[in-house]
């Protein structure tokens, strides 16, 4: 659901005109799924001296370029992100599921995330742990959330999760959406980026 996800959101995006900077930390499986076929990475950039601009692509769409990290960390790149960001309107940054240092770092100094989780079980706590181990970093964090499973189950952990955040960090994060299939993913991208969109809105009119 991760490729899906962001790569509708990227699609989408530059389809009305947007710039895109799509990076994929996924094991190229997000340049594989944008029909890319991927030479130089951001990995041969960092460690072999590579040119930065042989280890951007340009996809079908001018608007929309792709890197992947290859052998590079997640850890390693947060330096460069902030820099190639300034160049686009959009940086997609499709990671591994996790809560590393990395993890937490990336999401704090984004202007907005997605934070999913499956609606098996009680897999809703894990983006609980998640978001808790952001906010005390970054106290202002407030992805949207997106739920994988079927709707009925993702109403129900997404108000369970709603439920134990408001009880002990404060506000809960809204639903961006729930994923049955991938190809959900291409229907929600609309209305997923303007929401996106209207959150980084908000946050800087705060700032």
């Amino acid at each position: 659901m991760i490729v899906a996800t962001t790569l509708a959101l990227a699609k989408t995006a530059a389809a009305r005109g947007e710039t895109v900077l799509m990076l994929d930390m996924l094991g190229g499986d997000l340049m594989s799924a944008a029909g890319i076929i991927t030479g130089v990475t951001l990995g041969n950039v960092l460690h072999d001296g590579a040119d930065i601009s042989d280890a951007k692509y340009i996809s079908h769409n001018e608007h929309f370029t792709a890197a992947c990290a290859g052998g590079a960390s997640l850890e390693g790149l947060l330096g460069s992100l902030a820099a190639l960001s300034l160049n686009y309107d959009w940086v997609f940054v499709g990671t591994q599921p996790g809560c590393t240092p990395a993890h937490v770092r990336l999401a704090s100094a984004s202007d907005t995330s997605l934070l999913s989780y499956s609606s098996e079980s009680d897999r809703f706590m894990r983006a609980y742990w998640m978001l808790d181990a952001i906010r005390v970093r970054a106290p202002k964090f407030d992805p949207l959330m997106i739920v994988q499973g079927c709707e009925s189950e993702g109403f129900e952990t997404y108000d369970l999760f709603a439920a134990t955040v408001r009880e002990f960090l404060g506000a809960p994060p809204a639903l961006g959406g729930i994923l049955e299939t991938p190809e959900d993913a291409a229907r929600i991208a609309p209305a997923l980026l303007e929401s996106l969109r209207h959150e980084v809105q908000d946050q800087r009119r705060t700032a």
